[in-house]
């Protein structure tokens, strides 16, 4: 049974953790596999947190997720998504994490603060950390 939406922030923080289990529990968006895999690309080009080899691991590890969990679009949902995020003045990317999770009526798993205080408002958002799964 699908009980979260994960954004990427997630994603990468559960990598990190070791906590890929609680994938199988969850959907994502097509666009996180290009936001996880910056965000490992800004700790190590931009604020040098991590070396180039684990870095490569990580998007190794990315990666195989990415085979693993179910992936939604929101193509054909594009104006729906760009008016909540006009509404709730956030971006079109979270907007569309928050806008799934609303039409699925399943728990949003975010690690940005900003995007859990505006979408507690319409469904329940925890961070990764609260995640209670299978590892």
């Amino acid at each position: 049974m699908m009980r979260y939406v994960f954004d990427a922030s997630s994603i990468v923080n559960l990598i990190k953790r070791g906590r890929t289990k609680i994938f199988a529990e969850g959907i994502t968006l097509d666009l996180a596999l290009y936001e996880s895999i910056n965000a490992i690309w800004k700790e190590c080009v931009l604020l040098k947190r991590i070396d180039i080899d684990t870095a490569q691991k990580f998007v190794e590890i990315i990666n195989k997720v990415f085979k693993v969990i179910k992936l939604v679009s929101i193509t054909g949902l594009e104006e729906e998504v760009f008016t909540l995020a006009l509404k709730e003045s956030i971006t079109v990317y979270d907007a569309s994490y928050m806008y799934v999770a609303m039409r699925d009526n399943l728990i949003l798993v975010t690690d940005d603060q900003k995007l859990r205080s505006k979408a507690s408002r319409y469904v329940k958002a925890i961070p990764s950390s609260e995640v209670i799964c299978l590892g």
